[in-house]
């Protein structure tokens, strides 16, 4: 069944290949700003860790600079522009933006599916901002990003992927030229050498790009309704509900810390209903184990803490993550230099 996708998969790609060629060769007009724009992006359909990261440049940037994060807002219920705050409602501005919003409170947090319109909203309204987070805009082309980060994960890297809806990949593997940093995410602790320096060079990249290796750092447990520190170490009988593209890492942590796990798997974005809240509880409370706990990741507690009357006397938490970059210093040096440059 899947050789019968590939004629419409050549069709695909050869619409987004016009598409670039009419950007490359000038025709299609991208626009450039004088403020320091960083784009993290990545060629194929979600699931490669680009908040987590946006996170990482947030945490890098944002003591020595205004930092604004534009972002398209994916699954919210409306299209309008949007600045978000801290008690915004997820479905309203999306799941990301608000985990980055209530993450850094200092900084402006913008959702706007048209880009530049975005950009110019932010630099009149507030004129003072100096970095511009570009969430998830690879593809938008519309504008000119001085520093675009290309994010692909560890275990299905763009080029081992097919253009959609044969694969997952939104435009051809040749769109890595355009990025600055490749970084291969949810890399395995203690990879061999070997290994990655053969993907290394699966890449081709030029002179100009720098390539790293990110892995995923897992913190304790927070109750979801006032983040206080699960402190307690001992294995738990847990209701894993997620609804993200790859839980794959995260049972795998849970389940090498002695933790047994009843997986409630939703589709990436899921916006929650009762029903779905119902099913949740019932498999909680189905669970005749002493000590058990629900827990979810920290993009889907913005939407489940609006049920939280629901969950009360629940033990009910999110793990949160934090991304560890090999050769951190190299990268931080790239990035700080071109903020600083431009």
């Amino acid at each position: 069944m899947r050789y019968l996708l590939f004629p419409l998969s050549f069709i695909y790609g050869s619409i987004t290949a016009m598409r670039n060629l009419l950007f490359d060769y000038g025709i299609f007009k991208s626009q450039s700003y004088t403020i320091p724009i960083i784009c993290i992006g990545n060629l194929s359909v979600g699931g490669t860790g680009k908040t987590p990261h946006t996170q990482y440049l947030l945490d890098l940037l944002k003591n020595n600079y205004k930092v604004a994060v534009l972002s398209r807002g994916y699954g919210r219920k409306n299209s309008n522009l949007q600045f978000v705050e801290t008690t915004s409602n997820a479905f309203e501005v999306g799941d990301e933006p608000l985990q980055l919003k209530q993450n850094n409170p200092e900084c402006l947090v913008v959702v706007e599916k048209n880009r530049n319109k975005g950009v110019k909203k932010i630099l009149k309204d507030f004129p003072e901002t100096e970095v511009i987070l570009l969430d998830d805009g690879y593809q938008h082309r519309w504008i000119n990003a001085g520093f675009n980060i290309l994010i692909t994960p560890f275990s299905s890297p763009y080029y081992k992927d097919y253009l959609m809806p044969v694969g997952k990949l939104r435009e051809s593997n040749k769109g890595v030229s355009r990025a600055n940093a490749v970084i291969f995410s949810k890399s395995p602790e203690n990879t061999n050498p070997t290994l990655k320096k053969g993907m290394l060079e699966r890449l081709h990249l030029f002179a100009h790009q720098e390539a790293y290796f990110s892995g995923i750092e897992y913190h304790k447990f927070k109750c979801i309704s006032n983040n206080t520190e699960l402190e307690e170490n001992n294995p738990y009988s847990i209701t894993l509900v997620s609804g993200i593209a790859n839980t794959n890492p995260l049972i795998k942590y849970l389940e090498e810390k002695g933790h047994s796990i009843n997986h409630l798997k939703y589709s990436d974005h899921h916006n929650y209903i009762s029903n779905d809240i119902e099913t949740i509880l019932a498999e909680y409370n189905a669970d005749k184990s002493i000590k058990k706990l629900i827990l979810t990741t920290e993009k889907d507690a913005t939407k489940l803490k609006q049920f939280l009357p629901h969950f009360k006397d629940v033990n009910f938490y999110y793990i949160p993550i934090e991304i560890k970059i090999e050769q951190s210093e190299k990268f931080k040096n790239q990035i700080l230099d071109y903020v600083a440059k431009n």
